[in-house]
């Protein structure tokens, strides 16, 4: 088994996944944690590197969810889908409010976001296509006007039983309020 050699990325790179992300970054690791501001999405792509070895990414059955226990209210998982499409299979807590459906775990991004479901499925066709680790800070404003988020920073991390496919993404969020915002 071969080291994973970060710097073949196609050269077609996607199109943001919305007008409203303000940075995006995908690739090694090491490429994204400048980035990255945000404790729980630093700390959650260190433990995937961690995890990851010698593969180009790990597989699910490795990751132990106790070692970023800190961060569980910010994590969320997605399964890819026979028809291609994604699942949300476990949702934290702090997303599963900013989402505001309710435990959203069995939906899709669709049924949670609906018109405005490209915002969260372009991350995962990036990281899932690239099968490397994706990044962004964006407005938190294109999910729902109502909420007190101005924006937030997410990590995708890619899971498979091989190096080949990505059948399951981690995610880890943080969101940061008006006030906080203020205060920075």
């Amino acid at each position: 088994m071969s080291s994973f050699d970060p710097s073949p990325l196609d050269d077609d790179r996607p199109v943001p996944p919305s007008s409203a992300v303000h940075a995006e970054y995908w690739g090694a690791a090491a490429t994204l944690r400048p980035h990255l501001t945000a404790a729980g999405p630093r700390a959650v792509l260190d433990y995937w590197e961690t995890l990851r070895g010698p593969r180009r990414f790990p597989a699910r059955a490795g990751f132990d969810p106790m070692a970023v226990r800190k961060y569980l209210p910010n994590i969320f998982m997605l399964e890819a889908t026979d028809d291609g499409g994604w699942r949300y299979r476990v949702v934290g807590s702090i997303v599963s409010d900013f989402f505001g459906v309710g435990n959203p775990a069995g939906k899709t991004p669709e049924d949670i976001f609906g018109a405005n479901a490209e915002g969260a499925l372009g991350p995962l066709r990036i990281c899932s296509g690239q099968r490397a680790p994706y990044m962004h800070t964006a407005s938190a404003s294109w999910i729902y006007q109502d909420r007190n988020y101005v924006y937030y920073e997410v990590v995708v991390l890619p899971l498979g039983e091989s190096d080949d496919k990505v059948d399951k993404v981690l995610c880890c969020a943080e969101f940061v309020s008006a006030e906080e915002a203020a205060r920075a």
